[in-house]
């Protein structure tokens, strides 16, 4: 959603008309502290273009199809592509992704997960790019004795590799989840700590080790397969999934190394170099060609642009695109950029 909510607000300072889409007109994540534009599915035309999630692209291509419309799939997660709703097939994803006008990748993991898929498509994939917000997520003040992770995937390694570091860490460590915490807490406890336990899996790209290591974090564990993108020495250490005791020893050894009085500064060009992996410059370099492959060469002022639509895991609003057929006959031609995206609060 993150990444969703930072498209829209480049894509609007580039002066494309582009919105986000949520199921629940008006919705909007009480996370966020992003203001973008938000549209409502009675406001769609024929003439938008709209960007719809892997995880929907089966149920919702059909109805775009039959409502006129152009679309393409963001896949944030290529071990993500044959996720759909209930009661659709293999054969309903194959029809969504062959019907798009192009695929966004947001990895080269990702990329390489559609090719392999689908390689009779491999012309059609576009790079994506995110950013990383450096005013948050960097390196300042005095580090702590102190051990961070996200325990959202792969729970019970986390708690294997936890339950090993109670009697192996030193007198004074202490481990602690940011899961839960608003993203200025995250950022905030994250530059504090000195290593950061990934447990990653099958991520398209994984941010919480890119925001770890940038606020100078030993980022060890899983890179999930996105993580391949950046996932390099001495910033990440790579552990073989399951292999908890290698992961134990790993910990351990960066432990003793911050106690004997290591600094960071054999960390920093591997933090400079993430900043331009994750800089806004990328980010808008890849939604420029995007939006050029779409044939909107000019930007500001221009008024043939994309939507970009959100969606909810209900399916009501699938449901309710045939109804938007009537509405194309009344309303002008000028379009935009929809993504959408599905609703967690």
């Amino acid at each position: 959603m993150k990444v969703i909510y930072d498209h829209v607000r480049a894509l609007v300072e580039l002066g494309i008309p582009a919105y986000v889409m949520h199921e629940r007109n008006g919705y909007r994540y009480p996370w966020t502290e992003l203001s973008v534009p938000t549209i409502a599915d009675n406001e769609l035309r024929s003439s938008d273009h709209v960007i719809v999630p892997e995880i929907k692209s089966a149920l919702i291509a059909p109805r775009l199809i039959a409502a006129g419309m152009q679309y393409s799939i963001f896949v944030q997660n290529g071990y993500y592509l044959s996720t759909r709703d209930r009661n659709l097939t293999d054969s309903d994803v194959d029809f969504a992704y062959a019907q798009a006008t192009y695929i966004l990748s947001i990895s080269d993991d990702t990329s390489d997960l559609i090719r392999l898929h689908y390689p009779q498509l491999a012309y059609r994939v576009v790079r994506m790019a995110t950013t990383i917000n450096a005013g948050l997520f960097h390196s300042e003040g005095e580090k702590e004795r102190l051990i961070t992770y996200m325990p959202r995937k792969n729970g019970a390694h986390a708690e294997a590799v936890l339950f090993a570091l109670r009697r192996q860490l030193p007198t004074g460590w202490s481990v602690r989840s940011i899961d839960g915490l608003s993203i200025p807490e995250v950022a905030a406890v994250l530059r504090r700590s000195r290593l950061f336990l990934s447990f990653s899996a099958m991520e398209g790209l994984g941010l919480p080790p890119i925001e770890a290591a940038l606020c100078g974090n030993y980022v060890i564990g899983y890179h999930g397969g996105g993580g391949r993108d950046y996932w390099t020495k001495p910033n990440f250490e790579d552990v073989g999934v399951g292999d908890v005791t290698n992961f134990v020893r790993k910990v351990v050894a960066l432990v003793s190394k911050a106690d004997a009085g290591s600094d960071l500064r054999e960390l920093q060009r591997g933090m400079d170099a993430l900043l331009v992996q994750f800089s806004g410059a990328r980010e808008i370099a890849c939604l420029q060609d995007f939006v050029r492959l779409l044939g909107i060469n000019h930007f500001v002022g221009d008024r043939s642009h994309v939507v970009s639509v959100k969606l909810q895991r209900r399916r009501s609003f699938a449901h309710r695109i045939p109804s938007w057929l009537p509405l194309f006959s009344q309303r002008g031609q000028s379009s935009k950029l929809v993504r959408v995206t599905p609703d967690r609060s």
